[in-house]
């Protein structure tokens, strides 16, 4: 793509320049998984191992749990100690957050309450994370939420939902159509007639919405204003961003064949952008240049390869890489040729072994 780039504009007045699961760091050290051929175990940001390559598999760590598998394949939890607080007793865990994880057992789901050592039964078809106290569960193809005492708190009726976030969670009665926005009593706070996005989360006071036959997204507040108008960004219909420390990716086409990406602010300022034509052999929704800041990194891909760039939209790792994560506090996985691993903000390996499939 590196050949069809046009222009890039940067300015003190139009400067303007995609997307992940932001992460919060924890008041103690952050742990990396690591697994190779002599088993998963745990780094910190110098590459240090921690807790010893025991595991046949280290997932990471969520808060102060990490889920892991023995030998015999097995699943348990273990704390950044390394302390064993849920047996190898399933065969299979996951959605850990907020100190809950959900358990499988004959193709229903239940979960365990790791603090106070407490399981329910499976009787769920499936389940979201716990987030802001609730969890969203699926019963009968219909979804609802339950409470961390496992009480349901909002009734399963809903074709989908998202979690909840900023204390609303949207609603669909139908495919990629979101009705509205419930509060944690289940009071339908915002009603839409015509959003056609799949349910999304608030992120930062703002939520994108695309209204009946409309080609772009709006932005709404949590009370249903407008408070980004299409009119202004005219984004392409199938990227909507969510807000990610304070910026939201957007896509801007013309006639021409002209795509401009970066990034606005909220309240709708472009911050920086980059303009190129698309070529005759790709459609728009394959264009992916910039993702959402996390950690203050966001990643950059051109030609198919991704880099880093900074939040003074400065390219500080270049785009090398055939496969890239976000910034998760200091460290990145990536995958470079024949090796994987993990990568610091100035593009330097911490960890590494041989890239897997090569």
């Amino acid at each position: 793509m590196k050949n069809i780039l046009k222009v890039i504009i940067i300015s003190l007045f139009f400067c303007v320049s995609i997307y992940s699961v932001s992460f919060s760091a924890d008041k103690a050290e952050n742990l990396y998984p690591i697994n190779d051929e002599s088993g998963g175990g745990y780094i910190n940001k110098d590459g240090d191992i921690v807790l010893k390559q025991k595991y046949n598999f280290a997932g990471r760590f969520v808060g102060d749990y990490a889920i892991v598998q023995n030998k015999n394949l097995k699943y348990g939890i273990i704390d950044k100690q390394g302390n064993l607080i849920v047996k190898f007793d399933y065969e299979e865990l996951n959605n850990l957050s907020e100190n809950f994880v959900f358990y499988k057992e004959n193709n229903k789901y239940g979960y365990i309450d790791i603090i106070n050592n407490k399981k329910s039964k499976t009787r769920y078809d499936d389940i979201k994370i716990f987030k802001e106290g609730l969890a969203a569960v699926c019963i009968d193809e219909k979804w609802g939420f339950i409470d961390k005492d496992g009480k349901p708190v909002i009734e399963p009726k809903y074709y989908y939902v998202s979690n909840f976030s900023e204390g609303l969670a949207a609603i669909s009665y139908s495919k990629h159509k979101t009705a509205g926005y419930i509060d944690k009593k289940g009071n339908v706070v915002i009603s839409f007639k015509d959003n056609n996005l799949e349910p999304k989360e608030f992120k930062e006071g703002l939520v994108p919405v695309i209204k009946g036959k409309d080609e772009a997204c709006s932005y709404i507040d949590k009370k249903g204003k407008v408070v980004i108008d299409k009119k202004k960004i005219f984004p392409i219909q199938s990227f909507c961003s969510g807000f990610s420390e304070g910026l939201a990716v957007i896509y801007i086409y013309n006639e021409s064949n002209e795509i401009i990406t970066g990034y606005m602010d909220k309240k709708g300022n472009l911050k920086y952008v980059i303009s190129f034509l698309l070529p005759t052999d790709l459609l728009r929704e394959e264009i992916g240049v910039f993702d959402n800041f996390s950690s203050d990194m966001a990643r950059f891909t051109i030609d198919y390869k991704t880099g880093y760039i900074n939040k003074n939209f400065e390219l500080v790792i270049p785009p090398v890489y055939e496969f890239a994560r976000d910034f998760e506090g200091d460290l990145a996985y990536v995958k470079h040729e024949e090796i994987e691993g993990y990568i610091n903000k100035k593009g330097h390996w911490v960890w590494s072994k041989p890239r897997e499939g090569m």
